[in-house]
């Protein structure tokens, strides 16, 4: 057990268990009083960034496109059955696949997009200007969104606290959250990663194609909704897997959680709508 010069983003106590060590000064430490996984210090913005330019969006733009077009229509058909239209944020957008396909649904779309080159690309494709930067500075209006989308962000941001606020800012009363997050506790894929690589698949290294600077179990995802105000409706497995063998490893992941309840899948996703007050 240590203590550092840093409060826990969830519940604001300083002390911590570290679970692993990078190049120094790097440790992904896990919070003694409320189990939120996190790495600190935090990696230099400018460097998180640049691993999202345009190669990173090659296959989703390419290879990978007519099944992504049909994980967002899952997704999407999924949305309809909570709320029908209205306007929908999307945050951390990427190369905008998703926004486009709600907009032939009918939905009034916005979107923000921390990559430069997606934010461009986006806006370009939708004709919709796409905010390139951070929710927290976008400026949009209070109550003013009908739902608002993060599909595996919130493990990238610098302050998923702050994140939160803001949605339940801009949410209209009735607004919904959706939210999609790796699971830590995704035991099958991380023993088939073992199996597979023949090691252990670590929670952070500085190299990785895409850093995650928090992990989160069922329990903090839930502590963290009811700490900025809303409601979790479902908390479910997350279906967006689109690789053959990882799609499989999913699959088999879940059984545990429809037989029992036991949350050892690979991804959560959950919907969630403002507490009444």
């Amino acid at each position: 057990m240590i203590s550092l010069d840093v409060s826990c983003n969830l519940c604001g106590q300083s002390n911590f268990t570290v679970l692993e060590e990078d190049q120094p000064p790097f440790r992904v430490l896990k919070c003694n009083h409320c189990s939120l996984i996190f790495v600190y210090p935090r990696p230099d913005h400018s460097e998180l960034i640049g691993h999202y330019n345009e190669d990173y969006y090659v296959d989703w733009i390419g290879t990978q496109k007519d099944k992504r077009i049909r994980m967002w229509e899952k997704r999407l058909d999924k949305l309809k059955g909570f709320r029908s239209g209205g306007r929908l944020l999307d945050v951390g957008c990427g190369e905008g696949l998703f926004l486009h396909l709600a907009k032939e649904n009918g939905w009034q779309i916005s979107g923000t997009e921390l990559s430069s080159y997606a934010a461009r690309y986006a806006s370009n494709s939708l004709n919709v200007d796409i905010f390139y930067g951070e929710i927290l500075d976008a400026g949009f209006p209070g109550d003013f969104f009908d739902v608002v989308t993060m599909w595996h962000v919130l493990e990238h941001v610098k302050d998923p606290k702050a994140y939160l606020k803001e949605v339940r800012h801009i949410l209209k009363p009735e607004g919904l959250l959706v939210i999609a997050v790796p699971n830590v506790n995704g035991m099958v894929m991380r023993i088939a990663y073992r199996i597979a690589k023949r090691r252990r698949l670590k929670l952070f290294s500085k190299e990785e194609k895409e850093v995650h600077l928090y992990h989160f179990s069922a329990d903090t995802i839930r502590a963290y909704l009811e700490k900025t105000g809303f409601e979790c409706l479902r908390l479910s497995p997350d279906f967006g897997i689109i690789e053959g063998s990882k799609k499989l490893i999913n699959i088999i992941s879940v059984i545990p959680y429809f037989i029992a309840g036991i949350k050892i899948f690979n991804s959560i996703e959950v919907y969630a709508q403002l507490k009444e007050e």
